[in-house]
């Protein structure tokens, strides 16, 4: 029985490690490693029809500021197949 636990918990890390999304602790750890300010908070919140991770900080002169997780890049729509477009000079 244990077995089968540390199976399925083992099962439930390779599904997070393979998401595209990052932890939220992962993207303090990430503020913090780059600004080395210090850590207010930090939420999950919707943008551009997903949730992103938001971090606030206190930079080095007191200011406070954010810092989003860069959100993954988008696929550029892909050009017609040669085949599929019409002849050059075609007027339909």
């Amino acid at each position: 029985m244990a077995q089968r636990v540390r199976d399925e918990a083992l099962g439930a890390n390779e599904a997070r490690a393979q998401a595209p999304e990052r932890s939220l602790s992962d993207a303090v750890r990430r503020v913090q490693r780059e600004t080395g300010g210090r850590i207010l908070g930090a939420e999950r919140v919707p943008y551009d029809g997903r949730d992103i991770n938001r971090v606030k900080f206190m930079d080095d002169r007191g200011r406070v500021r954010y810092m989003d997780d860069p959100a993954p890049a988008r696929s550029a729509p892909q050009a017609p197949h040669p085949a599929e477009r019409p002849p050059r000079g075609a007027n339909p």
